[in-house]
């Protein structure tokens, strides 16, 4: 569909004589630029970004925008050109922009396969700027598409930029692609970083290659794992120049750490992280607009830190431990549970914590499931598991009981006793349902190691099970079956009462939170009504005013919305 419609508009697209180059923006619109950075979503910060871009666009430049994933949800064809390869018109464009809303996967080769197969068969000259925020979705590996396109012999070249990538293989795999093109890459974590980048991809795809030029990289000090360093440098500044530290065989162009070197100056003094393992490194002065890219290199040995966690042997599933870690501190490492033997970044999602100061204590939410794991540091979210250490969680003692029949909506009491979380529930969830399953409000957090919780019964009759459930879902420790009878109910008003008095009205029936007795025209469903009041955790009847207007009303006892018991009253006359 996209290969036809990009084939259509540009057979139609006039593009002027005076245009200098031709640049198609392909844009990630996929649900993740929903994502986060500083606060910000990162669409309003790629928008704020191509605004700047525009406003400086020059004239003689044409320009297209492609996008995916802004229009459904996954669905690898949703590839769109919402503006075909033209003349500028920045308020056309902004505003095309400003209109996509992220829903859907993330097709980016097949973008840049569609967008050159397109601009081949009108025999254009043409670079691409990508600009995505994560890793292809659609089963095609970008390496690989920017490899067959070189073959190919399209005349094509495509920059990509990798916005908020923190993952290195898809920081690569975005890298691969805009190499085997030819293209440049360029990183960006922020805002400010991706204004920066776009401003190189467009100056590498509209300006001549800038001129050789020199400069220069010294630390300024000695370098450990993980911690910052001060590195002196001189250079060009050129927008995506940056200066990283990386191993001495690393390709040119490739980074570990790294900071983009600022606007406006030719020399200063910058502060980045070192990597997480020791070693021989390379410090380098990265231009990606130049060849060859890198022109400045100085060795540098980072050195190495210990670290270590106190902690028990065992451990009992659902609780919490006290451990104490000494090590790196960054928000970027991790101090938790992986299970035993995994791979450098596995973890237990939810049973780790942030190291804040050295040797302070961190307690640790245990996980569900008894086994062998490991209590792992771990640098950089997954870089290096710098200490880890056995434990084994054994299996957590928890019961869980009720009356074996409850009727729908009433009131029920459960007996438990297991481990005290916030995030663990006691209540109802379908017979034979996976972990998370629960019925809403039918469930409460356990407050003690043993006792009882009340909650109401699903308001649908049929198969239960009362359950003890850790983590909100990620285990059931204990269950009983239970059937949920049909609600039913009895009311006992007064045949006939004065208008606007107080009555007194027996009843039985469920007693949910949400259930109600009261007053509503005869034969009325509950969607209209008089005075009227929530059925009591306890006692046997309820004080309702009556109507204002004389003639037959109906008191109705109401559950989840109907009327399961009603008594004709007739009010003054």
């Amino acid at each position: 569909m996209f290969r036809n419609a990009m084939r259509a508009v540009l057979l139609l697209a006039t593009v002027p004589a005076i245009a200098a180059e031709n640049v198609v923006v392909v844009l990630d619109a996929s649900g993740s630029m929903w994502g986060k950075v500083d606060g910000r979503s990162k669409i309003e910060i790629a928008r704020e970004a191509i605004d700047g871009m525009i406003a400086s666009w020059k004239p003689e430049n044409a320009i297209g925008l492609v996008a995916y994933g802004h229009r459904r949800k996954g669905d690898c064809a949703d590839i769109e050109t919402v503006i075909p390869l033209g003349a500028l018109d920045a308020g056309r464009f902004m505003a095309t922009v400003n209109a996509l809303e992220p829903k859907g996967m993330t097709p980016l080769s097949q973008a840049v396969i569609d967008a050159a197969t397109a601009l081949r068969s009108e025999e254009r000259k043409a670079t691409v700027i990508l600009v995505s925020d994560g890793e292809e979705t659609c089963k095609l590996d970008p390496c690989a598409v920017g490899a067959e396109l070189e073959r190919s012999g399209v005349d094509f070249t495509a920059h990509v930029i990798g916005f908020d990538v923190n993952d290195p293989s898809h920081q690569a795999q975005l890298r691969c692609l805009a190499e085997n093109t030819g293209g440049r890459y360029f990183n960006a974590r922020d805002a400010r970083e991706l204004d920066r980048a776009i401003r190189g991809a467009v100056g590498a795809s509209t300006q001549p290659p800038p001129p050789p030029a020199t400069a220069s990289v010294k630390p300024l000090g000695p370098a450990t794992i993980t911690q910052p360093l001060d590195v002196q440098w001189q250079g060009p500044a050129d927008d995506g120049d940056f200066v990283t530290v990386v191993l001495p065989q690393a390709p040119d162009g490739h980074f570990t750490t790294y900071a983009l070197v600022p606007d406006g100056k030719d020399s200063g003094t910058l502060r980045f992280d070192m990597p997480a393992t020791a070693g021989t490194y390379e410090l380098r002065y990265v231009s990606p607009r130049r060849e060859p890219q890198v022109l400045a290199r100085a060795s540098l040995p980072i050195g190495d830190l210990e670290a270590t966690i106190d902690a028990p042997e065992t451990a009992i599933a659902g609780t919490t431990i006290r451990v104490t870690a000494r090590g790196p501190v960054s928000d970027s490492h991790w101090i938790g549970f992986a299970e035993s033997g995994s791979g450098t970044g596995a973890y237990v999602s939810g049973h780790y914590a942030r190291p804040t100061a050295d040797r302070k204590p961190i307690d640790l939410t245990v996980p569900a499931r008894p086994g062998a794991y490991e209590l792992r540091y771990v640098l950089n979210e997954s870089e290096r598991v710098v200490y880890s250490r056995p434990i084994r969680i054994t299996q957590a003692e928890v019961m869980v009981d009720g009356p074996a029949e409850v009727m729908a909506g009433d009131r029920v009491t459960i007996r438990a006793s297991g481990p005290v979380d916030a995030s663990h529930w006691i209540g109802f969830a379908p017979a034979g349902s996976d972990a998370p399953a629960y019925v809403n409000g039918g469930y409460a957090r356990p407050e003690a190691a043993s006792g009882s919780v009340t909650v109401h019964a699903p308001f649908e009759p049929g198969r239960y099970e009362y359950r003890y459930v850790l983590f909100e879902g990620e285990e059931i420790a204990a269950s009983r079956p239970v059937t949920v009878t049909a609600a039913q109910a009895t009311l006992q008003p007064p045949s006939s009462a004065a208008a606007d008095a107080s009555i007194r009205v027996a009843f039985a029936g469920p007693r949910a939170e949400s259930n109600w007795i009261g007053f509503v025209p005869p034969g009325g469903d509950g969607g209209e009504f008089e005075d009227w009041t929530y059925v009591p955790a306890s006692g046997d009847a309820v004080d309702l005013r009556t109507p204002a207007q004389a003639g037959d009303w109906d008191v109705v006892f109401v559950v989840d919305g109907k009327v399961i018991a009603r008594e004709r009253v007739r009010i003054g006359g």
